[in-house]
């Protein structure tokens, strides 16, 4: 029985499940540019930003020339951060768990070096963990590549620091003492950041961990073509008429290829707007004025991407006070890296650098956070109104100028 694919919002997408763009051009660009060259890197982008995706299709892009080993630290509780024992304990099997369970001939007998280890009953050391991970390396019959998700959820302990101080002096001794080709860490925040979910004491280990990872530039974002695609892979399958080209144009001019954003409008064209009495068959859908309204449902909806963004605004007003600034008060903010507050929101993908301006990042952000704004005046705001033309500029008083 063969499934019918569809548009995936919620969480892994699986290109035999889903309609999805195709990642083969941007793992391959990882894989020559970072893995191949043993990097030590972080993939830091936004809630819903496809990084959970792109690592678990990285894996399967990798294993014919490397080991890949994949943990997500949500799979380790928060009562196992407690201690370096306990975390080691845990980590461990995770990656026992990680090894038996493949069919991978080159990770038989790897989780061997790790069983010892977890036998002594939460007594082992970080530090003899690491002998152990050493060990397991130099036994490996490929390079192994150790990839983390989701890192920064457990960014606010001494252990965590510890690990990744541990992780940072084999991987700069690997030539002597045999451990990970390649580390991958991903996250929302990024190493700049990541400081800011880290308590006041421990600050003094910040840069440690941290100043030997190559920084990541890999665009991330779906583009006009790769949308293209997957729309060409539909219309294979449903034979709706649509002209992909210009669909997926206007799907980009709306989203700007945040890749939630983009399955979020084809999901509910697909799933919810088709049918309806205005759009009876898939070709009235599937065109610019159901896009239209696919967008204004995301607007009405308090998603997770949006009630995370909201968040963010509370937790940080020096971030809410610079997005009302360039939205409803229509000021220029000039691009400055070296600013905690733009550095913030560049790394939530609020915003991105235009022409050394600060530019909301899509359409659909830039209407929800205007519509937030004027709410708060209690102001009624028009959905699909854009913000005027910035007309002033801000004074330099201001530490995101």
């Amino acid at each position: 029985m063969n499934m019918r694919r569809y548009f995936n919002t919620e969480g892994l997408c699986d290109p035999w499940e889903h309609y999805m763009v195709s990642l083969d051009e941007r793992l391959e660009q990882i894989k020559r540019l970072f893995i191949d060259r043993g990097k030590y890197f972080v993939i830091n982008r936004g809630r819903q930003y496809g990084k959970t995706t792109t690592l678990r299709a990285l894996a399967e892009y990798l294993k014919e020339d490397y080991i890949v080993l994949s943990l997500d630290f949500q799979q380790i509780g928060t009562d196992e951060f407690k201690d370096g024992a306990v975390f080691s304990y845990a980590f461990a099997n995770v990656l026992i768990e990680t090894l038996n369970n493949t069919e991978e001939e080159a990770k038989r007998g790897l989780a061997d070096f790790l069983q010892d280890f977890v036998g002594r009953n939460k007594a082992g050391t970080l530090r003899e963990l690491f002998v152990q991970l050493s060990q397991m390396c130099r036994s490996a019959s490929k390079p192994v590549v150790l990839m983390i998700d989701e890192v920064d959820s457990a960014a606010n302990n001494q252990v965590f620091l510890d690990f990744l101080a541990l992780l940072r002096g084999y991987y700069l001794e690997r030539r002597a003492r045999p451990t990970f080709h390649s580390v991958i860490l991903a996250g929302v925040y990024d190493i700049k950041n990541l400081k800011l979910k880290i308590r006041k004491e421990e600050e003094h280990q910040y840069n440690s961990p941290w100043n030997i990872a190559a920084d990541f530039n890999i665009d991330m974002n779906f583009s006009e073509n790769q949308i293209q695609g997957m729309l060409l892979e539909y219309e294979a399958d449903n034979h709706t008429g649509m002209d992909a080209e210009a669909i997926s144009n206007c799907i980009y001019e709306y989203t700007s290829g945040y890749p939630y954003l983009v399955s979020a409008i084809c999901k509910l064209i697909d799933e919810r707007i088709y049918g309806t009495e205005e759009f009876q068959c898939l070709a009235d859908a599937w065109t610019e004025k159901g896009i239209r309204l696919a967008v204004r449902n995301i607007l009405d909806e308090q998603i997770p991407l949006f009630g995370s963004m909201m968040r963010q605004l509370s937790q940080y007003p020096e971030l809410k006070q610079m997005l009302n600034a360039l939205l409803f008060q229509g000021k220029r903010v000039t691009f400055n890296p070296d600013s905690q507050v733009i550095s913030l929101a560049s790394m939530f993908v609020y915003i991105v650098n235009r022409g050394s301006s600060v530019q909301v990042a899509n359409r659909i952000f830039e209407m929800r956070l205007y519509n937030f704004f004027y709410r708060r005046k209690n102001l009624r705001m028009p959905y699909m109104t854009r913000p005027r033309e910035a007309e002033t500029s801000l004074s330099l008083k201001e530490d995101w100028i």
